[in-house]
């Protein structure tokens, strides 16, 4: 039987495709380089495309797997902290504060969410203990605003994300996370994602029930003919009636 259902973010519950997204992120690093200018610090074009050559470099770096072997997830407030400390100003600075709210803001609404996400969680919520297990490299505490802003936060009851665990999907330490928050045997969850290798060849080696998102031209066909998921659909407004078959 399932008790909880646990749902990966990008490209299951919002539109993700396409990461790093350059021209969003150069217009957010330019707002953050005025906000820095007004308080002394300098951040001026070439800073700006600097640290844009920093986060794409480090971005495809933790998805290249031949790369990444480990699975590492990038640590993207780290990087923030390097990006201020050049400007002279310290990304502790209280008079940042608003800025770099603003700026975490403007990177994680380049997720847009669905339309069908919220009512289906509504509709889960209550009969299911309900989860975020996604590889995310943006804070934890961005992706939390971002799941408030946007109204789903209130039918989530826990999330494990790959920027908090420090490793990404498939990796044991990702889903042990997810297994130990859920609070329950594997095989009681069922988790739902887009991914044929990370979500559902990865749930189903540590024993999670499996249901796939099927998109159209992100991934080839015949990987996601041959990932064997328990389940597929189409949109989320299925979910229930799979979690109940399981």
């Amino acid at each position: 039987m399932i008790k909880v259902i646990t749902f990966d973010w990008g490209d299951t519950l919002a539109v993700n495709w396409g990461m790093p997204y350059i021209a969003t992120e150069r217009r957010l690093l330019r707002r953050l380089a005025g906000d820095i200018t007004v308080l002394g610090g300098r951040a001026d074009l070439a800073w700006v495309e600097a640290c844009l050559r920093e986060l794409q470099a480090e971005w495809n770096l933790t998805a290249d797997a031949a790369r990444n072997p480990e699975q590492r997830e990038m640590d993207f407030p780290a990087l923030m902290r390097g990006w201020i400390s050049a400007t002279g100003l310290s990304v502790d600075d209280p008079r940042l504060a608003g800025a770099l709210e603003r700026a975490w803001d403007r990177m994680t609404d380049t997720v847009i969410p669905l339309d069908e996400s919220l009512p289906a969680l509504a509709a889960l919520h209550g009969r299911y203990r309900i989860g975020i297990l996604s590889h995310v490299p943006w804070p934890g505490f961005a992706v939390r605003r971002w799941f408030q802003r946007h109204g789903l936060a209130p039918h989530l009851d826990f999330y494990s994300l790959s920027c908090e665990v420090g490793r990404i999907k498939p990796h044991p330490d990702h889903y042990h996370d997810a297994i130990r928050q859920a609070g329950c045997a594997p095989a009681e969850i069922l988790h739902v994602g887009d991914h044929p290798m990370r979500d559902v060849e990865g749930g189903r080696r540590f024993g999670l029930r499996t249901c796939l998102r099927r998109t159209e031209r992100i991934y080839p066909e015949e990987l996601l003919d041959a990932c064997a998921p328990d389940a597929e659909i189409l949109r989320l407004d299925e979910i229930a009636g799979i979690a109940e078959r399981l």
